[in-house]
């Protein structure tokens, strides 16, 4: 029997990440909420990927690949040094690059952005969602349209009820079903709704 000195204790898993950058000016937006997200996680295994078309110039890309990480992981990392990071650059398509290297990686999670009006752009994020092995958190603009504009006598009553209503007399009318429901927390610790 070996000494209680000499065992090893066991190690955590770590959380293995895909962060799909697209050289954009949004990368750092993607990167921001996949280091978020990292941070979360005890030693998180993450793995910055950047798809390219061919094999031009990967001397530059792999540079601005490093810059834009490292200054990122200075941010969010802080004092823990037990992050481990890895840097690719991949020939070929995005909607096949990405999934592959999850799939190769056996990651927890897929971050990639969705930007732009352009379709190719969200036929790409949409193929990636489709085709990865694991969860994926797909990072967006939030200038996003709302179908509806907010009623203003409606933020009055929720503001005023402080949640408890939502709906102003009109948008609460019978006919019209939008249900809100504010969980107490007390109802929670105790194992149910109802």
């Amino acid at each position: 029997m070996q000494p209680h000195s000499l065992m090893e204790t066991p190690t955590l898993p770590r959380f293995r990440m895909v962060v799909a950058l697209d050289g954009s000016e949004y990368s750092e937006i993607v990167l921001e909420h996949a280091l978020d997200q990292a941070s979360r996680h005890d030693r998180p295994d993450l793995h910055i990927l950047r798809v390219v078309a061919s094999r031009d110039d990967i001397t530059a890309i792999k540079q601005w690949l490093a810059g834009i990480v490292l200054e990122g992981l200075e941010t969010f990392r802080g004092g823990h040094s037990d992050w481990r990071t890895r840097l690719h650059v991949r020939a070929g398509k995005p909607e096949h690059e990405i999934p592959d290297l999850a799939a190769e990686v056996a990651a927890d999670l897929v971050v990639i952005g969705r930007y732009g009006m352009h379709r190719l752009w969200r036929s790409v994020a949409d193929k990636v969602v489709a085709a990865a092995p694991c969860p994926t958190l797909v990072v967006g603009l939030t200038q996003h349209g709302i179908t509806e504009p907010q009623c203003p006598a409606c933020a009055v009553v929720r503001e005023a009820s402080d949640g408890e209503r939502w709906f102003c007399a009109d948008h609460a009318a019978p006919d019209r079903l939008r249900l809100s429901t504010l969980v107490p927390s007390t109802t929670m610790a105790h194992g149910g709704l109802w």
